[in-house]
């Protein structure tokens, strides 16, 4: 399915929030009544797959889009987008608030970041927050688009063994190449908590 299309799931071996090796990225069935034991097709691709995609393809543009009044609409066609690829895949079930979602601009160090707080997790993998870092000063003259370096984080739920086990957040990140990078357990989800998760692994 292109840009939408899960097959952008981590590679084998690498980590995810659910185990330490890849698991399937397929929607899942409810659990409990209400968690799901895989990723919701339009969570999990929207923050993994559609908004990453744009984020290392235009870091500069995407930066200034989410801080201006373009950015309701900016993200409501890819919402669009990625809810029309998840129907085409026979995920015509679990639904998620778009209009859950929330957009804070942060400075971390000298970077500009956006920070998207998403949906409430269902389901392992699916994020609590996903931070789009520019890493270089947008107005610094002369910069060409091999200058611009943009790192893309996620905060993760984390697989549960059990229904008896705490719930735990994972702190990862999305290489440009497309590696997804399991940085160890990560902190409550709290906005404050996760910009700081995400400023030491800039230092």
């Amino acid at each position: 399915m292109g840009l939408f299309n899960r097959s952008n799931k981590p590679k084998s071996g690498e980590g995810d929030a659910s185990s330490s090796s890849s698991g399937s990225s397929s929607a899942g069935d409810a659990i409990d009544g209400l968690k799901f034991d895989q990723p919701r097709c339009r969570h999990y691709v929207f923050a993994h797959v559609a908004l990453r995609n744009v984020a290392f393809e235009y870091p500069v543009e995407i930066i200034a889009a989410l801080g201006s009044e373009k950015a309701g609409a900016m993200l409501d066609d890819l919402w669009q987008s990625v809810d029309e690829a998840c129907i085409e895949q026979g995920d015509d079930q679990h639904p998620v608030d778009k209009n859950a979602v929330q957009i804070h601009r942060v400075q971390i160090g000298d970077f500009p970041t956006a920070v998207i707080a998403m949906p409430e997790p269902m389901g392992a993998t699916e994020a609590h927050f996903v931070a789009i870092v520019l890493c270089v000063n947008p107005r610094e003259a002369g910069l060409s688009k091999e200058d611009i370096v943009v790192r893309y984080f996620t905060l993760e739920q984390g697989a549960k063994l059990s229904a008896q086990d705490a719930d735990r957040n994972v702190l990862c990140e999305w290489t440009a190449d497309g590696s997804h990078v399991n940085l160890g357990d990560g902190p409550p989800a709290e906005l404050a908590m996760f910009v700081s998760a995400v400023r030491s692994k800039l230092a």
